[in-house]
């Protein structure tokens, strides 16, 4: 390894642990750890909630815009935060809005989003790249407008299907709901695992499918294999947290600068950086606004102006 790029390293890891531990000291209200347990405990939760969205997030977008080659896409280019979304907010139109039963909605949309797209997608027993993208932009608007009309025509307050939306991290754990964080949790590191190890396949099918098929890598498995692995995180993430824009498309090109753009280290490095920009924006929205604001305004006004940047300078 070289040394700026160790260097790089070290001041990522750096950057995530004083992240994690101003986001955990710092906030509208005085944190007394003697007497604040519970305090204490909700706001871990809330980090661990956001350093593995972030992560997932990044991880997620790196994976797809080398899969895709395509640089502006995203995790919920898919589909998948749309579905969701419909998922929890049926459920919310239904009266049956609890804690526990939120995040199985969600997931529950988001993996009829996944097949939908999927089967959308298969064109003489084939799901194309093209059409992958191409299915999940149509399913996306379809969920969306599904949400739009159940918030219409509900006769109950929906307004946490608009903060689902936009995303929000102020998740309210129960017992039983913080159990099933943490088994989602090992499902998404287990998940995050599976994409680095196909980090080696990403890079050829970067340069492309013809590439690809000369060096002997199955194009088809892996875009089935990556597609589905990553809509489940994103599901699950969703699932938990709303949408949150920018972190999946912005994160992983601030990568790329930093370390080149080999799989093997940008996936990684996408999760660490993600995962502190995202408790880092969490953190703004809770100082600025009492009660927080939505955590896809912070990533937007973020995200924008690089996004700009990157736009004029580099693509």
């Amino acid at each position: 390894m070289r040394p700026g790029r160790g260097l790089a390293w070290v001041g990522l890891l750096a950057f995530v642990i004083v992240a994690a531990g101003v986001s955990v000291v710092v906030g509208p209200g005085k944190l007394i750890w003697h007497t604040g347990c519970q305090a204490v405990t909700l706001r871990l939760l809330r980090l661990a909630l956001g350093l593995l969205a972030g992560g997932v997030l990044s991880l997620v977008g790196a994976s797809l815009q080398g899969l895709l080659r395509n640089p502006l896409v995203d995790p919920f280019t898919l589909g998948v935060s749309s579905g969701a979304a419909f998922g929890v907010t049926a459920l919310l139109a239904l009266g049956m809005g609890s804690s526990l039963l939120q995040p199985v909605a969600g997931f529950a949309g988001a993996l009829v989003t996944i097949v939908a797209v999927y089967l959308l997608a298969r064109v003489r027993g084939r799901a194309g790249v093209t059409a992958l993208v191409l299915a999940g932009v149509i399913v996306s608007f379809l969920f969306s407008g599904l949400v739009m009309l159940l918030v219409v025509l509900s006769h109950r307050p929906l307004a946490q299907a608009v903060w689902l939306l936009m995303g929000r991290l102020n998740v309210a754990f129960t017992r039983d709901s913080a159990w099933l964080f943490a088994g989602s949790a090992a499902v998404m590191l287990a998940g995050c695992g599976l994409l680095v190890s196909y980090s080696r396949d990403l890079d050829i099918l970067s340069s492309s499918e013809e590439t690809a098929r000369s060096l002997g890598v199955n194009a088809a498995r892996t875009t089935r294999a990556v597609f589905i692995v990553s809509s489940v995180l994103v599901g699950l993430v969703v699932a938990f947290t709303g949408a949150i824009s920018f972190v999946g498309l912005v994160i992983p090109h601030i990568v790329r600068m930093l370390f080149g753009p080999r799989h093997r280290t940008v996936l990684p490095a996408s999760f660490l950086l993600g995962a502190g920009m995202l408790v880092l924006a969490d953190l703004g929205a809770r100082l600025v606004v009492p009660g927080g604001l939505p955590l896809s305004i912070v990533t937007s006004l973020l995200g924008v102006p690089f996004f700009i940047y990157l736009l004029r300078t580099r693509l």
